[in-house]
Order: structure tokens, then sequence, then C-alpha cells
């Protein structure tokens, strides 16, 4: 089975048996991926998410390059953010974006510090305006076009009201 399925299984579970989607998720193959059924669970359980989401966090740890394991812990930030564990969210946005500003290439940088952005937007405006501005200063416009796109985009967000995309649906 696919670490792809396996995730989509342990996302899907976590809505409504997130023991068993804890034992699922846990068990994915590749490590963005258990991370990103780890974030789903801990987003849905009804017990303490922490614990959840700091293996989410492993699991971002152990992924093979720093656009993974920074990039990857946006679903981890969102799902704390929903639960209102705030302190935990801005803890792990801090990890990540710092983590995210050396990810080479740079278009790769920008991917990930605007999945990151899209993440701080669920914990308060101020948090994604930092973001913002650690995409402004480490992803210049003429660089690339993934860097162009990335900044109008979280402009777009900031200035213009737009939603930014939702982790867990």
């Amino acid at each position: 089975m696919s670490a792809t399925l396996q995730r989509d299984q342990a996302s899907d579970l976590a809505k409504t048996n997130p023991i068993q989607a804890l034992a699922k998720a846990k068990s994915v193959t590749e490590p963005w991926f258990r991370a990103q059924a780890l974030s789903w669970v801990a987003r849905f359980t009804d017990a303490d998410p922490l614990p959840i989401a700091k293996l989410a966090a492993k699991a971002a740890s152990e992924c093979d390059d720093d656009y993974k394991r920074s990039a990857v812990r946006a679903w981890e930030i969102a799902a704390l953010s929903e639960r209102h564990f705030i302190a935990a969210a801005k803890k792990s946005l801090s990890a990540a974006v710092k983590v995210a500003e050396s990810v080479q290439p740079i278009s790769s940088r920008s991917e990930a510090l605007f999945l990151l952005f899209q993440a701080a937007c669920s914990i308060s405006r101020d948090d994604s305006i930092w973001v913002l501005g650690r995409l402004d200063a480490t992803c210049p416009e003429d660089e690339h076009w993934r860097c162009r796109r990335s900044r109008r985009d979280a402009h777009r967000v900031i200035e213009d009201n737009h939603t930014a995309r939702p982790f867990f649906w």
C-alpha cells in the first residue's frame, strides 16, 4: 500500500475513530505522509493533541530534506491552532520557518514559506504577516516565478482578505 493511501486512510478515520487513526498514522511508511496523518489525528482527537502533534513534528524531522522537514509542519501548526493550542502552534511555526529559510533551491523555499504562511493565518494576522515578511526577505521576486507567485498570493490574502487554504476539511 502506498504511503499516500496509508495517510488518506488514517486521515479519513481521524474524524470518526481517532484512536484507530492514531495507530494507522503511526504506521505510515514515509515521514512526510506520516506527519500529515498524525496532524489530522491531532486535529480531530478527543484526547490531548499535543503529544500527537509532537509525533507529527518528529515525523517531519525524519524527512530527507529541509523543504519537507519545514513545509509538512504546516499541517501540525494548523491542527494546533484549530485546537486552540496557540503557544504550541507559534513555537512550531517559528521552528519550521527557521528551517524553511535555508531551503534550496529558492523556488522550493518560497513554496515551503507559503505553506507555513497559510498555516500561520490560522493562528493570527500578526503571525501570518511575520511569515510574509520572511517570505519577502528571503525570496526575491526576480529570482524565480514561484517566488513571485508565492509573494503575490500571500499579499493578496493579507491585503484583500482572501482566504488561506484549509488544511483540514
